[in-house]
């Protein structure tokens, strides 16, 4: 009944299917850029890397909820500036229109990074070694199909050209129910496994431009809800996630983790999705017990959301500990090594920024993720209540 409870008295406010796209778990990993691989002392040890529950200083229990979507290109805000009667009788507008319209629509068809995000609820429990836990996903990936009618001049495409321009919808409702243990191999290396059973539904599907769900100039975060509300074919997997945690010195460790190890293959309604395995490795500099330097990344690029382009993420993260502890300022950055730019307005690149607050028996995590524009992408809150220990 204790245990039970424990469960029930932490809360999270927090982009993506656990497996299926990446994402941050908790808000301390947003704040941070995804960049806790090598050093993570919560539940999430069990997402991010299974081997750090081997050295947790203290049971603990949860419950999760994230959010994100990621739009760096704002392909939907671009596309709700052009009216659907627009798209839908090309041919009538005026060559200047026509010209605006063909930019908006390249520019567009042109990018490489997904429009993507997530909802998660997700309550668990961890204690040295093992940790229990589900969570309940949505989740769901946008992109537009190459299509040449793009390479017309403005004045030879048609309308049945502007018809033909699609976007693939591929959404998930599921829940994933997940068992992590961790044992020390040596006194400085340690390793661990999370098993995953995935079960709900999916769909795929592409839709005109002018159609539903896009007709009417929908925001990102309603093209995404429309996929993930829309799944319909049951599904059900396991997979497999592997990971190892070395401590150099009290100031260096490192971490190698195997995602989707055994590279899973999720059937849809049109066909396949094979979740590809990341290697991932990380990086933790503490020079002392209120102050850490972080990184993450990916050894190879990977289609990692099923639009036929490899990212490569890079995170990195500075931690600093305020009044014993009792504050921390998070600040951090997660880009793409495989994008033509890795900063500026036109890079994929999320920045993060959060708090955390020790008080006592309760840890409580804020955080928010920001585009190069400044604006609001992810939004964290992760709550903890302590059974025992230290950490």
């Amino acid at each position: 009944m204790r245990r039970f409870f424990l469960l029930l008295m932490a809360f999270v406010l927090c982009r993506p299917a656990l497996a299926f796209i990446p994402f941050f778990h908790g808000a301390r990993s947003l704040a941070l850029g995804y960049s806790t691989r090598a050093f993570n002392y919560d539940l999430n040890a069990a997402f991010i890397n299974p081997a750090m529950l081997a050295a947790l200083g203290a049971s603990l229990g949860g419950y999760q909820y994230q959010q994100s979507v990621f739009d760096f290109r704002d392909s939907c805000g671009r596309l709700a500036g052009i009216d659907v009667h627009e798209l839908e009788d090309f041919q009538a507008l005026a060559e200047g229109r026509k010209s605006e319209v063909l930019g908006v629509l390249k520019e567009v068809f042109a990018s490489t990074t997904a429009l993507s995000g997530f909802q998660v609820r997700h309550p668990g429990y961890a204690g040295r070694g093992y940790a229990v836990a589900v969570a309940f996903v949505d989740a769901a990936v946008v992109h537009p199909l190459s299509n040449p009618v793009l390479d017309k001049p403005a004045s030879e495409i048609s309308n049945a050209d502007i018809a033909s321009l699609e976007m693939r919808f591929i959404g998930f409702h599921y829940s994933d129910y997940s068992l992590s243990l961790a044992f020390p191999v040596s006194r400085a290396l340690s390793m661990g496994a999370t098993a995953h059973y995935l079960k709900g539904r999916n769909v795929e599907f592409k839709a005109p431009l002018a159609s539903e769900p896009l007709r009417g100039g929908v925001d990102a975060h309603e093209c995404l809800q429309s996929a993930w509300t829309a799944a319909d074919n049951d599904f059900s997997k396991f997979s497999l996630d592997l990971g190892f945690s070395a401590e150099f010195n009290p100031y260096f460790r490192a971490a190698l983790t195997v995602k989707n190890a055994t590279e899973p293959a999720i059937a849809t309604g049109a066909g396949e999705l094979r979740l590809a395995r990341r290697v991932v490795a990380g990086l933790a500099f503490r020079p002392d017990r209120q102050l850490g330097l972080y990184m993450d990344v990916d050894l190879s690029a990977g289609d990692l959301y099923h639009n036929g382009h490899d990212v490569q993420p890079l995170s990195i993260g500075v931690e600093k500990g305020l009044f014993e502890n009792r504050l921390f300022l998070r600040v951090g950055l997660l880009g793409d090594l495989a994008a033509k730019y890795f900063l500026g307005s036109r890079a994929n690149v999320l920045y993060g920024l959060g708090l955390g607050f020790n008080l006592g028996n309760f840890l409580v995590d804020l955080a928010m993720g920001l585009d190069p524009l400044g604006r609001i992408k992810s939004l964290g809150v992760s709550g903890f209540y302590l059974l025992g220990g230290k950490n």
